[in-house]
């Protein structure tokens, strides 16, 4: 806001002028006032183009203040808007701040199963010549066999009957499948991916990338784990069955969708939550009961919010090989994008829970779990390959709560 005070020397400077004007009212800034004049030497025919000049001034001052004011109570609502949202996140993060951090939480469960055997005391104890094989499996690593058997026994204990535990035969065999499948799964992933494997820090390791074994070598394990895999299935009802037929095409294919589209998780998590739906099938016979379908919701926002965390440990090396993931794709966004997948897998377990007459213990558990995956996401460092793998691990135990809540729920 001002006075102008401008010399017209040509034409063209009028006209370069007339543009200037323009552009500021554009922006919002008012012109109080332009002092035109021209030079001596200006021919007077000037004086009709300078006097509509500065009734265009006039009319962008006037048009610029009406937009400025409006702009103004516009930015006074958001700012209101803003400061309520901030004040109710302060809330949150002051709640989720009595929550242990990632390490603790991981103690406590850690602690309290020091009797299960690790993925490294089956290593020490398996034979020099089967240890490449189980690390094709990711044997040594068991994190991804617990993920993907978890939303298969969710579902195996809702579907159970009140007051009653759940079947432990069906539940042994889809713990078997879940290290069968998981394994098949990784066979299949590092096919596909080992000339990519070679060129990234945290995979040139692997049996293949490594020439430990050969790719032959990796196809016949496969077959036998498939094999294995096949006769669990086939031990099953028939609609069990046919969701399990149909979930190998996902398995087969995911590991190309690294390639292809920047949401491979996305895949991942519809790959990956199958059991929630055959848990509950094999047990009743039933696919499209509202339980089944909002754990497998449940179990695909959940594999988005830690496969995307895990992926972030390999981001550096992804975007020099051109690997694709959400990691990427969302950026500087991860956490708060993530946020939401986690309110839709709590709200998800909340429906299946509601659908299956679920007990207190079930809900408490929910929340705790939800709100212990918004405390990981307020700590974890993206930019930390340990910070991301100890968020990773830290889902086995919160899908172990929510197991133990569904027990315990059926009996009140």
């Amino acid at each position: 806001p001002g006075a102008w005070s401008i010399t017209i020397l040509s034409p063209d400077d009028l006209m370069a002028l007339s543009r200037v004007v323009y552009q500021v009212a554009r922006t919002g800034h008012c012109c109080c006032a332009a002092h035109i004049h021209t030079t001596p030497s200006s021919p007077g025919q000037w004086d009709d183009l300078v006097n509509k000049l500065k009734r265009t001034t006039d009319r962008y001052a006037r048009t610029a203040k009406q937009s400025w004011s409006q702009e103004r109570v516009k930015f006074e609502k958001i700012k209101r808007e803003r400061t309520g949202y901030s004040q109710q996140r302060s809330s949150a993060l002051g709640l989720l701040d009595r929550f242990p951090t990632i390490s603790e939480f991981n103690g406590y469960f850690d602690r309290g199963l020091w009797w299960l055997p690790t993925g490294g005391d089956l290593m020490r104890r398996a034979p020099d010549k089967v240890k490449p094989y189980l690390r094709l499996s990711r044997v040594d690593k068991p994190i991804g066999s617990w993920l993907l058997f978890l939303p298969g026994a969710w579902s195996i204990t809702m579907a159970a009957s009140h007051f009653s535990i759940p079947h432990i035969p069906l539940l042994a065999a889809f713990g078997v499948g879940a290290i069968m499948m998981r394994g098949a799964g990784c066979t299949v992933n590092d096919i596909w991916d080992i000339d990519i494997d070679k060129r990234v820090a945290r995979t040139r390791d692997r049996p293949l990338a490594n020439n430990t074994l050969s790719k032959q070598d990796a196809i016949n394990w496969l077959i036998i784990q498939l094999a294995c895999s096949s006769i669990i299935l086939l031990s099953l009802n028939k609609p069990t069955i046919a969701v399990g037929i149909a979930s190998l095409g996902l398995v087969a294919v995911y590991p190309k969708m690294k390639l292809l589209t920047d949401y491979p998780q996305v895949v991942l998590g519809f790959t990956f939550n199958m059991g929630a739906i055959m848990g509950y099938s094999a047990y009743t016979g039933n696919i499209l009961a509202v339980t089944p379908l909002a754990l497998y919701s449940a179990g695909i926002c959940w594999t988005m919010v830690y496969d995307t965390v895990y992926a972030h440990q390999d981001k550096l090396d992804d975007i020099k090989v051109g690997v694709r993931s959400t990691a990427l794709r969302f950026g500087d966004q991860t956490k708060p994008i993530l946020s939401r997948f986690v309110n839709g897998f709590g709200w998800s377990l909340f429906i299946a829970g509601v659908a299956a007459g679920m007990g207190p213990t079930y809900y408490l558990a929910t929340f705790v779990s939800s709100c212990m995956l918004m405390r990981g996401l307020q700590l974890v460092d993206l930019d930390r390959p340990h910070s991301c793998w100890e968020f990773f691990v830290m889902n086995k135990n919160i899908g172990l709560l929510i197991w133990l809540g569904a027990i315990i729920g059926n009996f009140l």
